[in-house]
């Protein structure tokens, strides 16, 4: 591929991002009460205020969403190859609708879903993502620079085109590595992002505990595997065997378990088998005294609700705005990642992604920076990232069972 067209296609459209800073307050949970809160409940509190719509529209998109799943698997069976991606969008009267892309004849008709046309197709689209990470996976240090100027790739169904994030001064390095690589130029949008990718575990939360390097991440999900309990949580808060502690009031600092799988870089997930002195729980503490159970893991479409905890920002609510995106921290680049607008900080690694409806969705990796008050929660909506590892392929790499209520 030429390096001109490709430098052409990296100038062409550029975003912008910006951070600030906001101070969050936490309480420290108690023990998990019987009654469990309805989780639409939190959502409809939540998303007006992180996302900036109103509580009418909250509940809108939430039943757009509740319906997404179905139709774009419909969707995708009319469509066939022609099959170029989905996402929720608001609609011209109000409301909001599915939207699915194709790259052939609009030639299916499901209910509740608008087909649109486009020029790739979701398989096109995908080999030039897989192009960059094969790109990036072959590279060796010591034989090649560190790529410190490219932050994230995903496809982007939307504007059907991979989106590759890259730092200001980083043009001239996206380019030669998108040319090496090999990836259709013409598919690719270079956006600027402002803020490294970098993980956020740096005090704890959750179901909080202290890592066995003293720092600190947040415990997601409630999983057995093999009849022993555990916590399903980021990888870059520890690696087997660590042993990790809580420090919560009324116990005092305590051992919790250990590190039994971990993997970060290439993914960032782990799970930790707790001690036989912890009793598990399908809940989920929101930082504000309730507790939202956990119903199963259906994972939700672009553009549906989601919402996160942790004890640096407690419960924050977002869209979901990419899936399958190559996330390139300077310790090593993550791949199949989902990206949210939902803010987070340090300390909120490892911690639970959760819908409305209580569908566990992925485990907090990082965002694209922080301020000095440690997260990105000042930013306005549009222009907050932060990355989750999705839950369903997590449970089924270590063979866990989820647990639900």
């Amino acid at each position: 591929m030429p390096h001109a067209s490709v430098r052409a296609s990296a100038l062409s459209i550029l975003g912008l991002l910006a951070l600030s800073a906001h101070t969050a307050h936490a309480r420290s949970p108690a023990a998990p009460a019987a009654r469990a809160s309805n989780p639409g409940a939190g959502v409809v509190a939540a998303v007006p205020r992180d996302a900036e719509v109103s509580p009418d529209r909250a509940r809108q998109q939430w039943r757009a969403q509740r319906d997404a799943v179905a139709g774009e698997a419909a969707a995708r069976r009319a469509l066939g190859e022609d099959f170029a991606g989905s996402w929720i969008e608001s609609g011209p009267g109000g409301g909001y609708r599915l939207i699915v892309a194709s790259a052939g004849a609009a030639r299916a008709n499901v209910a509740g879903v608008e087909i649109r046309p486009v020029a790739r197709n979701w398989r096109r689209l995908q080999a030039s993502k897989q192009r960059l990470d094969q790109a990036l996976q072959s590279r060796r240090p010591g034989l090649h620079k560190p790529l410190t100027g490219l932050y994230t790739w995903h496809v982007d169904p939307a504007s059907n085109r991979v989106v590759v994030r890259i730092a200001r001064d980083a043009q001239a390095q996206a380019v030669d590595f998108v040319a090496a690589s090999g990836a259709d130029a013409d598919a690719l949008r270079f956006e600027y992002l402002d803020g490294a990718p970098q993980t956020t575990n740096w005090i704890f939360g959750g179901l909080s505990y202290i890592t066995a390097y003293g720092g600190g991440c947040t415990a997601g999900f409630v999983a057995y595997k093999a009849g022993v309990p555990g916590v399903v949580t980021a990888g870059h808060c520890g690696k087997a065997p660590d042993r990790i502690d809580v420090d919560w009031s009324g116990i005092g600092r305590t051992p919790f378990g250990q590190f039994v799988h971990s993997r970060f870089p290439t993914a960032d997930r782990g799970w930790i088998a707790s001690s036989s002195s912890f009793a598990v729980s399908p809940q989920i503490y929101d930082w504000a005294g309730n507790y939202i159970t956990v119903k199963g893991s259906i994972e939700a479409p672009v553009g549906a609700t989601v919402c996160r905890a942790g004890p640096k920002t407690g419960y924050r609510c977002g869209q979901i705005t990419a899936k399958q995106v190559t996330v390139n921290y300077p310790q090593g680049a993550v791949y199949g990642m989902t990206e949210s607008n939902a803010c987070s900080g340090f300390g909120d690694s490892g911690g639970p992604w959760i819908d409305g409806g209580g569908q566990a969705q992925g485990i907090q990796s990082g965002n694209q920076g922080n301020s000095s008050a440690g997260h990105n929660c000042d930013a306005p909506a549009a222009q907050r990232k932060s990355w989750f590892d999705p839950l369903n392929s997590i449970l089924a790499e270590y063979g866990l069972v989820l647990t639900t209520g």
